[in-house]
């Protein structure tokens, strides 16, 4: 996922920006690959601590916060366009990609986006992601109405234009894979372990 360069927003989304969603979200689901192919099912299931969420939580969870903005984007398009709206939107689409994608702070997932072993293993929870994230590749591949004038609330970021949602998206997902990547450098995770 490259840098974004702040622009500010005068229009509907751009072919260049269009482009730009659609390529984190497709480099963003290739890292996610990356970091877990291979992986044992012990390396898989460890957890680095009591409170904390294995390799396979991280996946479900990122599946379900997927589910969630996504589902919250195709119920906001069916809406009015409300170009007044976006003088509430506090944040630039760079601050969108940088905060998302820090692990400097920590957010407590709320109660519908908790793990609980929904997809049954990593195996499941990867295809449950792999289908959801076509999904919105295509979704922004083909959304023709404006999503600069529909609009999404952040937890913590507060009303986002519909395009930043996706944005969101992709830089959740890629915050995760960082999570991951945190949980195979912890001292006690399983170095090898034989396939099942």
């Amino acid at each position: 996922m490259e840098n974004l360069q702040f622009n500010p927003v005068t229009g509907p989304v751009t072919a260049q920006e269009r482009a730009y969603a659609i390529n984190a979200l497709s480099t963003t689901k290739e890292a996610l690959h990356a970091s877990v192919t291979g992986l044992s099912v012990e390396q898989l299931t460890y957890k680095p601590g009591p409170d904390r969420w294995s390799i396979t939580e991280c996946l479900e969870h990122i599946v379900l916060v997927e589910k969630g903005i996504f589902g919250a984007v195709r119920s906001g398009m069916n809406g009015p366009a409300e170009p007044d709206k976006r003088a509430e939107i506090k944040v630039s689409d760079v601050d969108v990609i940088k905060g998302v994608r820090s692990r400097s702070f920590r957010i407590q997932a709320p109660t519908p986006f908790v793990p609980t072993g929904r997809f049954g293993d990593a195996a499941g929870a990867l295809a449950a992601f792999d289908e959801q994230r076509a999904a919105v590749v295509d979704y922004a591949q083909t959304v023709t109405d404006d999503l600069r004038t529909h609009y999404f609330m952040h937890l913590v970021m507060g009303r986002l234009d519909d395009y930043q949602a996706l944005l969101l998206i992709a830089s959740h997902g890629e915050r995760h894979r960082k999570q991951i990547e945190e949980i195979k450098d912890s001292p006690n995770y399983p170095s090898t372990s034989p396939p099942l």
